[in-house]
């Protein structure tokens, strides 16, 4: 393997994590559709010249950055957009729609917008990655994304005889003792499945040395975080837009007539 070992690996967690977003629109179909004609019912400049129903998005640290993107191809669709916090945004009226964005559905500014949400009758759409979130449960249509466990690995994918032949020699004399080079070679050589009960027999047998002094199964840290959460939520809402331009009938010429020229340049 290249130099660039754990980025190729932490690209291959991350395209694992995309192709799950096929089975999120397969499985949760309804949803994405009740999630689509809410943000259809929101006034659209392209039809209507006075704004009745605003669309609101939020989103803490770097969920907050697809509220954001995600607004971005709103507004290119002719709707009446606004992010929170942002110093021009406009109070929320009754009968707005507010998209939040967020894995966990738990952090402080997410969960006063849900419980300031009551006061008006709005609508409340969810992308997240905790059904049992308050976020979750409240929300008039929701997308959840699940981020896949990460990959396990066995001591860095060690070769065993040379990691027999590195423990020390007063520790025990593991290199005569083919029983354990045996069992250790019987274990997963890549990803494993802690749940496996067996699994965790195989290792309780090893010599206790052994599992003292290595971590036998432990995540290789290639996604930090919320990342998975993050790309998957930003990719799926871009595709939401090829739905949502054909639902009003606009092609890519249209939203460019709502492209900031301007900023563009800079």
């Amino acid at each position: 393997m290249s130099e660039l070992k754990y980025m190729d690996l932490s690209l291959d967690e991350i395209l694992k994590n995309l192709q799950m977003c096929k089975s999120v629109v397969a499985n949760q179909e309804e949803a994405i559709c009740k999630f689509r004609d809410v943000i259809l019912t929101a006034s659209n400049k392209r039809v209507v010249s006075e704004r009745k129903t605003t669309i609101f998005l939020a989103g803490a640290g770097r969920s907050g950055f697809v509220a954001k993107s995600f607004a971005m191809r709103l507004m290119h669709l002719g709707f009446y957009v606004y992010v929170f916090n942002e110093t021009i945004a406009p109070p929320v009226k009754d009968g707005d729609i507010i998209i939040i964005i967020s894995k966990s559905g738990k952090s402080n500014s997410i969960t006063q917008i849900v419980e300031d949400s009551k006061i008006d009758n709005v609508k409340f759409l969810a992308v997240c990655g905790n059904t049992k979130s308050d976020l979750a449960q409240k929300a008039d249509a929701r997308i959840v994304i699940d981020s896949l466990p990460q990959t396990l690995v066995r001591l860095e994918d060690y070769d065993v005889k040379e990691f027999m032949e590195t423990l020390p020699g007063a520790l025990i004399n593991f290199e005569s003792d083919e029983g354990v080079r045996s069992k250790l070679e019987a274990l997963p050589k890549k990803a494993a499945d802690l749940s496996d009960n067996k699994l965790w027999k195989d290792i309780e047998d090893l010599p206790r040395e052994i599992r003292g002094i290595s971590n036998i199964y432990r995540p290789l840290e290639l996604i930090l975080m919320g990342t998975a959460f993050e790309i998957s939520a930003l990719v799926l809402l871009d595709a939401l837009v090829a739905e949502l331009m054909q639902s009003l009938n606009l092609r890519e010429k249209d939203l460019k007539a709502f492209h900031d020229v301007l900023s563009s340049s800079i």
